[in-house]
């Protein structure tokens, strides 16, 4: 094994890519209107073969870069140094001559170096790229156990999936975990149903993943299922499947996600990212500080977002201003509601309370939900309380929203006390629906949150 440089693998590879001709491209253009820079760079593909690691980190840590650059013959971290030779291995058994790993081809020798901060928004392209991602799943062994590994809880290994068009997983022993026939595990379909019911992401995004920044909330769903050891992790690991790009800082903690929010907002305009539950960002009280505000956990069975992401509308200029997000709603006043008593929440330093339905009006339903407090604060205690409808419908009228007759629509919850003239939103323990057998149309009112 020999670490090279950009340079190095360019001027290996330039002379046989300078001898693509005009009739290689049209050999290699399979469909009509096909696009010349697409054909180019398959040819280019085919040319430049390398291999990527998608792995956990060992415990005892990884070969660095400065290690393997150091001319010494023995690198310390056997289970790392192992790790390292069988996918060098593997890559070669594909015709790759040469291996991406993360561990040792970037620089990681300052906290937050500049190569660190150029190379997370490009490992996307890098995995996609890639002639084949070799995955390491060191706690398993075969494909009835392969998807309780802890390389599935981990954020980073999210775009690992779905960025590349071939993956092969490899157990413990670097044997492969499912059909040693087959070369990219993307195109057996018992490993990909397997994969997708583990997963929650569709088999079709599976195989094919096109970044963007649309059915962001379904995408943080999937995300919620995993975590990062560093905080700000949770927002940059996120950056390349929206295909957005952020200046990477650690140290400022939930404040990244909030960030990686504010553009996801912006840019999709897609009202059910706010249908989040559990608690509020210290610093965007309209987001959760992570993308598990997002988990399959706070949703009940009326609402099913990717089902429901086509049918919504809601207020498409909502917009955010110094931290705040100015957002029109469709305002339903619970004037008699009521609470229960207080229930387990599952996050230390915060408790609930039941929200009682009692006093509601007759043709309006809402599921069952508790408010969020912590301990210092009662927000269930206000004089008034309000749902906040989100995805309502519209009407020929630009200032009046519709729900409609039947259908599920998901809300915020407000409160406000008789001297306040402002909304304050509170925190619930699930994503809050409401559902009327009468339709409604009334004036929208704009809320700063």
């Amino acid at each position: 094994m020999e670490v090279v440089g950009q340079q190095w693998v360019e001027e290996l590879y330039m002379p046989s890519i300078k001898t693509v001709t005009e009739r290689d491209i049209e050999q290699h253009t399979f469909y009509p209107n096909q696009r010349r820079d697409e054909v180019i760079r398959n040819i280019v593909k085919g040319i430049v073969k390398y291999a990527v690691l998608s792995h956990r980190w060992c415990r005892e840590g990884e070969v660095t870069l400065q290690e393997m650059t150091s001319g010494g013959t023995k690198l310390g971290k056997p289970s790392s140094r192992h790790k390292l030779a069988n996918f060098c291995q593997r890559a070669a058994e594909y015709g790759c001559g040469f291996a991406w790993a993360d561990t040792c081809c970037i620089d990681r020798s300052t906290p937050c170096p500049e190569e660190l901060d150029k190379a997370i928004p490009r490992m996307f392209k890098w995995y996609r790229n890639a002639h084949v991602c070799i995955v390491h799943l060191s706690e398993s062994l075969t494909l009835d156990d392969f998807l309780r590994d802890s390389w599935f809880l981990q954020i980073w290994t999210l775009q690992e999936l779905l960025a590349p068009v071939r993956v092969k997983f490899y157990g413990r022993t670097w044997n492969p975990i499912h059909n040693i026939r087959v070369d990219n595990d993307k195109a057996d379909r018992r490993l990909l149903a397997a994969l997708s019911a583990g997963t929650g992401i569709p088999v079709q995004d599976m195989r094919c993943y096109w970044a963007g920044t649309e059915r962001v909330r379904e995408k943080l769903m999937w995300a919620s299922r995993r975590t990062s050891r560093q905080v700000e992790d949770g927002a940059y690991s996120l950056l390349a499947l929206f295909d957005v790009h952020m200046h990477v800082e650690y140290g400022i903690g939930d404040e990244a996600f909030g960030r990686l929010m504010e553009v996801l907002l912006l840019r999709s305009q897609e009202c059910d990212i706010l249908a989040w539950a559990g608690i509020a960002s210290t610093k965007y009280a309209f987001l959760p500080p992570s993308a598990q505000g997002y988990s399959v956990e706070y949703l009940d069975g009326t609402y099913n977002p990717p089902h429901d992401h086509y049918r919504l509308r809601g207020d498409q200029g909502m917009i955010i201003i110094e931290g705040r997000l100015r957002v029109k709603l469709l305002m339903v006043e619970l004037h008699e509601a009521t609470f229960g008593d207080e229930i387990p929440f599952s996050q230390d330093g915060y408790r609930a309370r039941a929200l009682l339905q009692n006093g509601l009006p007759s043709h309006l339903t809402i599921n069952h939900v508790s408010i969020v407090s912590n301990n210092s604060n009662m927000p269930w205690r206000p004089s008034k309380l309000a749902l906040g409808v989100v995805d309502y419908g519209w009407t020929s009228d630009d200032e009046k929203g519709l729900m409609e007759e039947g259908r599920t629509h998901f809300c915020l919850v407000f409160g406000a006390d008789d001297t306040q003239t402002s909304w304050q939103k509170l925190m619930t323990d699930k994503v809050v629906t409401i559902k009327t057998e009468d339709g409604i149309r009334q004036r929208l009112e704009t809320i700063n949150i």
